[in-house]
């Protein structure tokens, strides 16, 4: 969801994958990481010319690059398997995430 609500803010697309988030046990399931609620769990978006940077101020801290900003306007997850997950415009899941609210 937190990838989903910053492609909004920009109207930019995303391509994650899971297999790159870094995990404090081992997680066999896909949605297990997507919908995980672990503590101290943050998502950052740092602009190419800025990744030194930010990597070195994340120096010891357990932190990885698990996707980019696109300009394609969809959002599109891969699994531990590396198969797609998900590859949804954001006007779809705008509306998904809004409909609860619009009664």
């Amino acid at each position: 969801v937190a990838v989903a609500e910053m492609a909004f803010a920009g109207w930019l697309g995303a391509r994650v994958s899971l297999k790159s988030v870094p995990l404090g046990e081992p997680v066999e399931r896909d949605d297990f990481i997507l919908f995980s609620e672990s503590n101290t769990r943050f998502l950052a978006e740092v602009a190419p010319e800025d990744r030194d940077k930010f990597e070195a101020a994340m120096n010891g801290t357990s932190f990885a690059a698990i996707g980019q900003v696109t300009d394609s306007e969809v959002l599109e997850i891969y699994g531990l398997d590396a198969q797609g997950v998900l590859a949804l415009s954001l006007g779809e899941l705008k509306e998904a995430w809004q409909k609860p609210i619009q009664w």
